[in-house]
């Protein structure tokens, strides 16, 4: 009995499989540089690698990804990239003081690349499979801002192997 609890609850941190091929839901964020971002709409056209993390300590994680990824991707005109953390509404009052602080451990040349949310964060957590606060969650939208491809945790090999054969057929599609 204790070993098909602890497989219930592994399963508990995983993405939902139905994910691939359903359009991104609708999220508003605005950027470190102060553009209101409206997801999939506003990257329609492109394909958007979106990077969501809950926790500041995820941040490792998400480092994980977008060092290979912008080293490969970064001067590609047909990709682009979404860092969004997600803040619960409660914290709204004070965004501007979290905004700033993260303005100012986020490189310039990023903030255009990072858009916060502040709102309730349930929908999100339970429609995209987002169940584990401490990871981080991947998602590739293809041009029409449909989830092609998914993934959660710090980087690995394989992971970006799939992303990266992903990307190309999206590329030629």
């Amino acid at each position: 009995m204790l070993v098909v609890l602890q497989a219930q609850s592994q399963d508990q941190t995983l993405l939902n499989e139905d994910n691939i091929g359903m359009s991104f839901p609708e999220l508003e964020a605005e950027t470190l540089s102060g553009k209101d971002v409206l997801f999939p709409d506003s990257v329609a056209g492109k394909i958007t690698l979106l990077l969501i993390a809950f926790e500041r300590d995820t941040q490792s994680k998400i480092d994980s990804w977008l060092n290979p990824f912008i080293q490969v991707y970064g001067d590609s005109t047909f990709i682009d990239f979404y860092e969004i953390p997600m803040i619960s509404t409660g914290w709204k009052l004070i965004a501007p003081i979290i905004d700033g602080g993260m303005r100012s451990g986020v490189p310039q040349a990023r903030h255009d690349h990072v858009s916060t949310y502040y709102g309730r964060l349930s929908s999100y957590k339970e429609k995209l499979g987002m169940n584990d606060k401490s990871e981080c969650y991947l998602f590739l939208l293809d041009s029409r801002g449909h989830i092609q491809w998914q993934s959660t945790g710090s980087f690995s090999r394989q992971d970006f192997n799939q992303l990266q054969a992903k990307i190309m057929s999206l590329k030629h599609d």
